[in-house]
């Protein structure tokens, strides 16, 4: 059994999924809130597989923060005492985020390009950069700042540390073209998620759909050409679940997090006909993986955490 872990919030990120094309692993997988298991100073869980999301969000209660990761922090480790490491996706206090890993990714040079602090005003920074929030999703492409003078201007009395200020990184062809890979990790495996085409740098959506980026899209979920690459960046992150976006440069992954949260598959029946297949060609991989990823037990008793 798979114990997906989750707020309340983000529960219907897998349940949709389980409730649609994951149909087939309904009963392999339960959608948990982590209330229910730090509730109380202890928690009986019972053996499967364990797959840590959403931990660095409010989990929705009135327990102050702090105290939601401790408990959050000591449910995991408890996991990891009583079930081993295999069993246990992502960890709320090592796995990088998104700051940490892309320092890190650079510091590996894998990433041509970094991130800091806004506030730190680093004398290192390469412009262009944009600005935004270390946490959530943005929508909207925020402003390239341009210059030194500029970005001073931008965060002049700027105190809040969660500001980042990001590389800008120009991955786009010689058309103009930009596009945006997304690959799952389940454990060992990587699954390649969609690849979008637009030609806005902040790419959200499959923007452009013809018949050459369908095609490209398809022969990218059957090669698989970046697996290992990906496979050590989420090693380095020391992340196990979760859907990595990135670009191409120079044949090279940059990229640009890791969400531990994603969004598995939107509703096929609101997108272009042309990507169906797409959908059902991940999906089937998706299964594949999430199958895969809970052998048989080792033990069949509870274990108190």
């Amino acid at each position: 059994m798979i114990y997906y872990l989750t707020s309340s919030q983000n529960a219907a990120l897998m349940q949709d999924f389980l409730d649609g094309f994951g149909s087939a692993l309904a009963r392999r997988i339960a959608v948990v809130n982590y209330q229910s298991l730090i509730s109380g100073e202890t928690a009986r869980v019972p053996t499967g597989t364990y797959v840590f999301t959403s931990f660095g969000q409010s989990l929705g209660s009135r327990t102050p923060p702090s105290d939601e990761r401790k408990r959050v922090h000591k449910l995991h480790a408890g996991l990891i005492r009583h079930l081993g490491p295999q069993r246990v996706l992502n960890d709320p206090a090592r796995s990088l985020r998104r700051l940490d890993l892309l320092r890190a990714l650079h510091a590996e040079g894998l990433n041509r390009f970094t991130a800091y602090r806004a506030i730190e005003r680093h004398p290192d920074m390469h412009f262009p950069v944009f600005l935004r929030h270390e946490l959530g999703t943005v929508w909207k492409a925020p402003p390239l700042v341009e210059s030194r003078e500029a970005f001073e201007a931008q965060v002049d009395g700027l105190k809040n540390e969660a500001v980042l200020a990001i590389e800008f990184c120009r991955t786009a062809d010689a058309n103009g073209v930009y596009r945006k890979y997304g690959c799952f990790v389940v454990g060992e495996r990587i699954v390649p998620r969609h690849l979008f085409f637009s030609r806005n740098w902040l790419v959200k959506s499959a923007d452009i759909v013809d018949a050459a980026a369908v095609d490209e899209e398809m022969a990218y979920l059957s090669d698989n050409p970046h697996a290992d690459v990906l496979r050590r960046v989420c090693k380095l992150a020391n992340i196990g679940y979760g859907r990595i976006d990135y670009a191409v440069l120079d044949g090279v992954p940059q990229v640009w997090e890791i969400n531990i949260t994603p969004q598995i598959v939107n509703n096929p029946a609101r997108d272009k006909p042309e990507r169906q297949a797409a959908h059902a060609k991940f999906a089937e991989s998706f299964c594949a993986a999430l199958e895969a990823l809970d052998p048989p037990p080792t033990r069949t008793h509870d274990a108190r955490v």
